[in-house]
């Protein structure tokens, strides 16, 4: 995580003021900040709010539905979700003369999680925006502390890893959602979609899904186990195209289209096993 403020080379950094804006680049995320009080988590320990600019970029949620939930005047000034809850807004003037109105981090955050937990009338758009926003933030947070507490440090290396992962367990749902379709039309139900998922993982892999995530479990904590098997990353973008060919090849054959999309996924993939 970095910010744009940097003090030059040689000089003193300049202690926080309340007013203060930064921008803080988390990974490929930046978020515009203000200091609310220099010492909020402590002595020299600032306090950050989020503007509703913020909400709106990265939840979904358009800034003037958070100002007119706005309750309160004076410092007393709360913004009131759809589940009653209220959280305070902070009125600050900036360093640079603006007025800003701002909700505290840590408030920005539990009323995101919120409207997942009680949303209302809130749109399903803007519903799978704050899960798609609070999944990305805490997985990429997870793996970060992970990361620290196994060696010491997380490394460009590792956050780049970290999203090209996260990217291809996000991009192969909508895929998914065409697969599943196509067996749905064509009859199945119950248990047929586990099969035809079993019959992708054995095809490409040579074992069931369960006992294939298994490995990858084991991979994690094991090189010799990893250098025997593909990847977790790999392996989900394997099984993301297989099942795109089979939409694109299906006509009236579903095992005919699940044989022949293994054969180009394994080609592609270089599988063997």
């Amino acid at each position: 995580m970095s910010t744009s403020e940097s003090p030059q080379a040689g000089s003193s950094p300049l202690p926080p003021k309340a007013g203060d804006r930064i921008t803080v680049t988390y990974v490929d995320h930046e978020f515009e900040v203000i200091i609310i009080d220099p010492n909020g988590l402590g002595k020299g320990q600032p306090s950050f709010g989020l503007g509703f600019n913020m909400a709106q970029k990265y939840i979904g949620i358009p800034q003037q539905t958070l100002t007119d939930r706005v309750t309160g005047k004076g410092i007393d000034k709360y913004l009131e979700n759809p589940s009653g809850k209220a959280f305070r807004v902070t009125g600050i003037v900036g360093t640079d003369g603006n007025n800003y109105t701002v909700v505290e981090a840590g408030d920005w955050f539990d009323l995101a999680t919120d409207i997942l937990v009680n949303p209302g009338k809130t749109r399903k758009a803007t519903k799978e925006k704050v899960a798609n926003f609070l999944r990305w933030f805490a997985i990429t947070g997870f793996y970060s502390s992970a990361n620290i507490a196994l060696k010491g440090t997380f490394t460009s290396k590792d956050e780049r890893a970290t999203q090209r992962w996260i990217r291809a367990r996000e991009s192969g749902k909508p895929t998914r959602k065409n697969y599943t379709d196509v067996l749905h039309d064509t009859g199945a139900h119950g248990k047929d979609y586990a099969d035809r998922t079993n019959q992708v993982y054995v095809g490409l892999f040579g074992m069931k899904a369960d006992a294939m995530k298994q490995k990858w479990e084991l991979m994690r904590g094991d090189a010799k186990i990893a250098r025997n098997y593909i990847s977790e990353e790999k392996g989900l973008e394997a099984v993301k195209f297989c099942e795109s060919m089979v939409t694109q090849l299906y006509t009236d054959d579903m095992d005919y289209a699940h044989e022949m999309a293994i054969q180009l996924t394994a080609t592609k993939y270089n599988l063997r096993h």
